[in-house]
């Protein structure tokens, strides 16, 4: 209990430096008083009809809750897990112990975050049923769904890193199949469609226990007025009861393994370079760029050569160019060249600025004293421009030939992608060293034993997402000036095709480069006024 309460301690903390308490308990409270008057009236609804609880639409529901809080058990435990200091710890305390207040303080902050919507479900379908009984049996039903969901998410993220621990010698095809594995499952399920579900959808799976059980033991307080089977509610009642505790004896377990296991390190010394040496960096740009802002770019690229974060987060561009931009440049009629180009620039952009914090995490103290604003920033953008100009021009340019586009439309199309991957650059650069390095944890990390610095938590995916949207934004005018129905409108007043996509393109450029001389103001005076908190 004393390290549950440690960590909750800890979690108030972090949550009181986000959000005000007032604020929680207002929004809290507006939740918890919607979702009330929408339970009040699904509960009328099921006494008066006298619906089945074990509908598919119930049951969905159901199902996409239990996910959740699984997903994001696994996420907490995977966050805590690491800041358990385990050294000390088990000094003090014993295994089982600490396993088990790891598992108190996953349920509780779980349970904080139910509490309210479970609390105002109950009330208002045990109000609109007519059963205040109903209220009880609800949140009994809820406490222990969300209690064996905690245990296999707990469970299960100690299993997957305890098995990513024993993997040594195929550990590269290991992270090959976790990188790259869901194409070919995504490719399978377009291919076979149907025949997936028809194979998986077994006659068996009908006696089984399901979702529905779980819908029945939370209706079992309404009586008569609602058709609920006892004998399954109780059923799942007597399985939830027994399966808690076997899954949180199973964490221990597995915790223990984890704790206990000798540590794995890498001592090979293979492709180490100094971040100082004499490359193609400094054979190029020798006596034009300073020799700090060499060293950063020298460095991000020797660290993404070991270590590739930022090329694996380049996957995030590829969702976001697949299902968000080529769906609307498909309706508008946009040219795909120019998608080529901004997502080249965009995937370069976000693969050498992004995380700066995280990437530098180890030596960011010895970068703060010995390196200045504008050379850090100048080394990302350095080494960002470095990737992006080949990168563009080896797509772009051989797909402009052989295009109808002429000479000149395909180098300000190159010119466009290695703005998008400048701009992309300085203002990733900005948004990310506003993050406090404190909140950053070690986790592991694909293709090495050695782990990495990151934010846990959905603020780096807010951050991600929003940077998409200001890059797809500042760079908009490109998008418009090549829709057919603009630049034909704009050609009848004597201006020829190839002239207007061209403009565009030029403002699209000038547009980014304001913003980002503006990004790079901003990034080199937080970078000057970065602290450790």
């Amino acid at each position: 209990m004393r390290i549950a309460r440690i960590e909750w301690i800890r979690h108030r903390r972090e949550l009181d430096r986000s959000w005000p308490r007032r604020w929680l308990r207002l929004v809290a409270g507006l939740v918890g008083i919607a979702l009330g008057a929408v339970a009040y009236s699904i509960g009328r609804d099921l006494a008066s009809t006298g619906t089945e609880t074990g509908a598919a639409e119930v049951t969905g529901l159901v199902v996409a809750a239990f996910v959740g809080v699984v997903l994001r058990s696994s996420a907490l435990t995977h966050a805590r897990f690491e800041q358990l200091h385990s050294d000390m710890l088990l000094t003090t305390v014993t295994a089982p112990t600490a396993a088990l207040g790891l598992h108190l303080f996953v349920f509780a902050r779980v349970a904080a975050v139910l509490a309210v919507p479970a609390i105002a479900v109950a009330v208002g379908v045990a109000l609109g049923i007519g059963s205040p009984a109903a209220a009880i049996t609800i949140i009994v039903a809820v406490a222990w769904a969300s209690a064996f969901a905690v245990g296999i998410g707990v469970a299960g993220r100690l299993a997957v890193q305890l098995v990513g621990m024993r993997i040594a010698r195929g550990r590269f095809y290991r992270d090959v199949l976790f990188v790259f594995g869901w194409t070919a499952l995504v490719v399978t399920v377009i291919l076979l469609g149907d025949r997936v579900v028809s194979v998986v959808a077994l006659d068996a799976w009908d006696d089984l226990p399901s979702p529905a059980w779980l819908v029945d033991l939370a209706f079992l307080g309404a009586g008569d007025r609602i058709d609920v089977e006892a004998r399954r509610a109780l059923a799942t009642f007597g399985v939830l009861s027994l399966a808690i505790p076997a899954l949180v004896a199973t964490g221990t377990v597995l915790a223990r393994r984890v704790w206990e296991r000798e540590s794995a390190s890498s001592t090979r010394t293979s492709g180490s370079h100094s971040f100082v040496g004499t490359g193609p960096l400094e054979r190029m740009l020798e006596g034009r760029v300073s020799e700090p802002t060499l060293t950063v770019a020298r460095g991000r690229l020797l660290v993404e050569r070991r270590v590739p974060r930022g090329l694996l987060s380049t996957a995030y561009v590829l969702v976001f160019v697949v299902f968000v931009v080529l769906p609307v440049f498909s309706i508008v009629g946009v040219p795909l060249l120019l998608l080529f180009a901004f997502a080249l620039g965009l995937a370069a952009g976000v693969g050498v600025g992004s995380e700066p914090v995280g990437v530098h995490y180890r030596t960011l103290p010895m970068l703060l004293t010995t390196v200045g604003g504008p050379q850090f920033v100048g080394g990302h953008v350095l080494a960002a421009t470095a990737v992006g100009v080949p990168l563009v021009t080896v797509v772009v340019a051989p797909i402009g030939v052989a295009s109808p586009a002429s000479i000149v439309e395909t180098t300000a199309l190159v010119l466009f992608g290695v703005a998008v991957c400048v701009c992309t650059t300085a203002v990733v650069l900005a948004v990310e060293l506003d993050v406090d390095r404190d909140e950053l944890v070690p986790v592991p990390f694909f293709f090495t034993d050695t782990p990495v610095y990151a934010q846990m938590g959905r603020g780096s995916f807010l951050r991600l997402g929003g940077l998409f949207a200001g890059v797809t934004i500042v760079v908009s005018p490109a998008f418009v000036g090549n829709v057919s129905a603009v630049y034909k409108r704009v050609a009848t007043v004597g201006v020829s095709v190839a002239t207007v996509r061209i403009g565009f393109l030029g403002l699209a450029i000038l547009v980014a480069a304001v913003v980002s001389a503006a990004a790079y103001r901003v990034t080199v005076r937080r970078y000057r006024t970065y602290r450790f908190s």
